[in-house]
């Protein structure tokens, strides 16, 4: 060694130096890049199950490592828009929101415009399912649709077969005229077994659906834009009936009359349990609830032998309707990662990961051409159809609209107000929140 030269020391230098950096390079391997930026940090929040899509995100991640720092965060329903605020303010909100169409209006001055640069209108109308257009707004969209949610008719099979009924009720009509064959009471007249649970509010599950279902049902939009914004219908008169009623007055009224002791479909009352588990005891022949609470039955009571069917309609009802549940991703206007948020977006959007999403949720993908059931599922080619037919409208919060319409329904049944002072004074709190 001490007889070698300059030149000789610095070509074993330059060999040494290329080793390290072979050694350096082979520790920091990880595959061949796919070519793609990553999208980078982009946290979703939204009060839909975790566990379904995290799972789709970790596939993705597997497959797509630009996806590497994408998470979802499942946020309460009641705690959600105070969650939000607050994170924004401390500057520590989410990159990406699911939002359903019941609180677009409560975060929509919190959430970026997709221009139609990036979606057309023409594109969004014959992409996605009809209900999703509440959040086309002037120059794009509020929101990438993700899923659909569609109200759905669930029957105790054993019940309606030992009353007799082969097949589950298709018209109100139908339903009404099986109270006498389902209803039960004991001596003291108090309701021991019940039809369906409709005429109070707080002790119905989805009773904000269920009213907004028979609004839309007889032809009601609930709310409507004009140049002024938004501005409620309930109160329009539309077409009166012979009686001098509006189709409003007509549902409010037919939803009321269940829990009127007075009447013969009398079926339901604010001492009873909660309506879902009255179904869940076997103790209600008919549930109204969202096709996602499927498997919520399911796991709750094993033994529960039950069905899914499409929500009755009226009698002369030429189209058939249903309420929704349309849940969408949007942006927040605070993320400083709007690029990365739309990319995961339409990632998630997308015909690999939609399906095997709307499926681990119970749910109906909100693309058209994704409305496929899954072969040998039961459900889905049962609410899948009820999702291309599903309605919604552009309501206050959750918490508003549910105080505003569990006083309206209270004021009927306890008699303080008839039911058109009832609807008009609900259209009143429902302009004033809505302003």
């Amino acid at each position: 060694m001490k007889n070698l030269k300059p030149f000789q020391i610095i070509i074993m230098a330059v060999f040494g130096l290329i080793a390290l950096l072979g050694l350096f390079l082979f520790a920091n391997f990880k595959g061949f890049s796919s070519g793609v930026a990553p999208v980078g940090e982009v946290t979703i929040w939204g009060t839909l199950p975790a566990v379904p899509i995290q799972d789709v995100i970790g596939s993705l991640k597997q497959t797509h490592p630009e996806y590497g720092q994408v998470s979802y965060v499942e946020i309460k329903k009641e705690t959600f828009s105070v969650d939000l605020a607050e994170a924004i303010a401390s500057g520590s909100g989410p990159d990406l929101l699911i939002v359903s169409q019941e609180e677009l209006l409560a975060t929509q001055n919190k959430l970026s415009l997709i221009p139609s640069s990036k979606i057309s209108e023409r594109t969004f109308r014959d992409t996605y399912l009809p209900i999703n257009e509440l959040y086309l707004v002037n120059g794009g969209t509020l929101g990438i649709p993700f899923v659909v949610d569609p109200l759905m008719l669930y029957y105790n099979r054993p019940v309606l077969s030992s009353a007799g009924v082969a097949t589950p009720p298709s018209t109100w009509e139908a339903v009404t005229g099986l109270a006498s064959a389902v209803n039960r009471e004991s001596q003291g007249r108090t309701l021991t077994s019940s039809l369906i649970a409709l005429g109070t509010y707080a002790n119905i599950e989805n009773a904000r659906g269920i009213i907004s279902l028979l609004f839309l049902q007889s032809g009601y939009t609930i709310t409507e834009k004009n140049n002024e914004g938004i501005k409620t219908n309930l109160t329009n008169l539309g077409t009166v009936s012979t009686f001098g009623t509006t189709p409003a007055e007509s549902a409010l009224n037919f939803y009321t009359e269940f829990a009127n002791p007075g009447k013969t479909v009398y079926s339901w009352n604010a001492s009873l349990p909660n309506s879902r588990q009255a179904f869940l005891a076997g103790d209600l022949a008919l549930y109204l609830g969202y096709a996602s609470e499927r498997a919520i039955l399911s796991e709750a009571n094993p033994n529960l032998d039950f069905d899914m069917a499409a929500v009755p309609v009226q009698g002369t009802a030429t189209l058939r309707t249903t309420y929704g549940r349309a849940y969408a991703f949007t942006i927040p206007k605070s993320t400083p990662n709007s690029t990365g948020a739309y990319r995961i977006a339409l990632a998630l959007t997308g015909k690999d990961s939609l399906p095997m999403l709307a499926h681990a949720l119970g749910m109906a993908p909100a693309q058209r051409q994704l409305l496929a059931p899954t072969k040998g599922d039961l459900y889905e080619p049962v609410y899948f159809p009820q999702a291309l037919v599903a309605k919604g409208w552009l309501s206050p919060s959750t918490a508003t609209t549910d105080r505003i319409f569990a006083t309206m329904v209270g004021n009927v049944i306890s008699g303080k107000e008839n039911v058109r002072e009832a609807l008009y004074t609900a259209d009143q709190s429902l302009n004033a929140a809505l302003k």
